[in-house]
């Protein structure tokens, strides 16, 4: 809402002294940084940003960084019409026409838009959130609403539907009533609601807007009430606010390198010091939050064991690389894995394992996935017995050899076939790591990998005289039908 000649400088100095002098400190204890009071001295006040207002609010998407006296009810000026935008946005369509009535025209700190001029929503949404125009508020109003009334009526439910409990309305433009305030929380659920909408994000950004010409009145280029839009790095644009009773608000959207905040200043003393606060509030912001990778593919969060083999298992590593906001001031980022008890043969690398929450403090930053960091075919794992040709009952344990095979990956939802295939019987001597078969793993017909089964010890083969005793017992063991080798054992059969 723009300051008039109604408002001279003798009101404005009478305002300032009458305000209380804490009201405009820079730093208070009660300010607070991610919920901590700086009373607490962690952090303590010198990290803390000079902030010359009554209240506000700075947050982005992990929370809110800093705060002072958020849930306090205030008048809210202009910032009303972020509200009064967010209803017309929601159920007009920009190019609906409206017509100024003579109530819209002849509100307060006008634009000067006139009885009868006909503009279309979208028209009147430029003018309400650059220039600041109240009879722009005023038609949106009661073309939506049908009256001042029935609107505010629509304001408050869509404010309860926000979860806004600080706030209450009784007109579209934001000029002191009864009645109408708001807190600096309430205002940062509110913008950051209706930045969601490309609408309003293309309009923020304007550095004017034009007022068409109608009847003897020339067309006109007002420029925007927000200076940051001229002079700020990285501002995307906000909603600007002055009335007695609030004196000076703004709320301010910025974005750097992938970072985006919202900052909220209610009871500013000054213009200047408003966005001054702002560009300062922001600019600690963005000091203190910034994009960092928190975790990396190259980076083994535990170790899962092999079923099979409990002796072997399975280093796991972060799936991806993780990049989030992180505010410096909430300590170091930590993690905590949860992974599975144990993992069966084969493994591929990249296969899900579990996940790892990571944090600072007690606060979840996001979760991730833990994978398997290598591809495993083997454990090692005994997988059978095969006689021995040379022997009556000895056999020669087969498993799996130590294989570096590639693994083809697969669905881990969908059972693997393991087929295995050993030697009916093998001759002595036996050394260890002599080919005994092989074991074939396949996912609905399709084979994952082939690992080699391979003698677990080394058996010598017998003596004469041992000899000469083994073909006595088997002409024996003929005789009465016994076994005269022993029988092959097989994994799982």
């Amino acid at each position: 809402m723009r300051q008039t000649a109604r408002f001279t400088a003798a009101v404005m100095v009478v305002a300032l002294v009458g305000a209380p002098a804490q009201s405009f400190a820079k730093r208070l204890d009660s300010d607070q940084i991610s919920g901590r009071p700086l009373s607490s001295c962690d952090p303590s006040h010198t990290v803390a940003p000079d902030i010359s207002a009554f209240s506000g609010e700075l947050s982005a998407s992990n929370g809110v960084l800093w705060s002072r006296r958020a849930t306090s009810q205030h008048a809210m000026a202009s910032t009303t019409k972020l509200m009064t935008c967010l209803i017309a946005l929601e159920r007009c369509d920009l190019d609906e026409t409206v017509t100024i009535s003579s109530r819209a025209s002849s509100v307060p700190y006008a634009l000067g838009l006139q009885t009868g001029e006909r503009m279309t929503v979208r028209q009147l949404l430029e003018l309400a959130l650059i220039a600041s125009s109240n009879d722009a508020a005023m038609a949106l109003a009661e073309h939506v609403g049908g009256s001042i009334p029935g609107f505010a009526d629509i304001m408050n439910e869509r404010a309860a539907q926000l979860g806004m409990k600080a706030t209450h309305y009784v007109n579209p433009h934001g000029l002191d009533a009864p009645g109408h305030y708001t807190s600096a929380q309430d205002l940062a659920t509110l913008a950051k609601t209706v930045m969601k909408l490309p609408e309003f994000r293309r309009i923020i950004r304007l550095r004017s807007v034009t007022v068409p010409a109608y009847k003897e009145q020339p067309a006109r280029t007002v420029k925007s009430t927000n200076a940051l839009l001229r002079s700020y790095r990285g501002i995307i644009g906000g909603k600007t606010g002055f009335t007695d009773d609030a004196k000076y608000a703004l709320v301010s959207f910025a974005e750097r390198d992938g970072i985006t905040l919202t900052a909220v200043i209610l009871g500013a003393p000054s213009s200047e010091t408003r966005f001054k606060t702002a560009a300062r509030l922001l600019d600690w912001g963005f000091k203190h939050l910034r994009v960092q990778a928190v975790a990396s593919p190259t980076q083994t969060v535990g170790t899962v064991p092999v079923s099979a083999n409990p002796g072997w298992s399975v280093p796991a590593r972060f799936s991806q690389v993780t990049t989030l906001p992180v505010f410096d001031l909430d300590g170091p980022v930590s993690s905590e894995a949860s992974l599975a008890s144990a993992v069966s043969i084969p493994v591929f690398e990249g296969e899900p394992l579990g996940t790892v929450r990571l944090m600072q403090g007690d606060r979840t930053l996001a979760t991730a996935t833990a994978v398997a960091a290598i591809d495993l075919a083997s454990a090692e794992e005994t997988v059978g017995a095969v006689p021995i040709s040379d022997y009556i009952d000895r056999t020669v344990v087969a498993r799996a050899s130590e294989s570096s095979a590639a693994v083809q990956e697969f669905d881990p939802a969908v059972p693997v076939e393991r087929t295995i295939t050993l030697d009916p019987q093998v001759n002595a001597p036996v050394a260890v790591g002599a080919p005994l078969g092989k074991i074939v793993y396949t996912q609905e017909d399709r084979i994952i990998c082939t690992v080699p089964a391979v003698a677990a010890t080394r058996v010598e083969a017998p003596g004469t005289l041992a000899r000469f005793g083994i073909w006595i017992a088997r002409g024996l063991r003929g005789l009465v039908g016994a076994p005269r080798i022993a029988a092959p054992q097989v994994a799982g059969s």
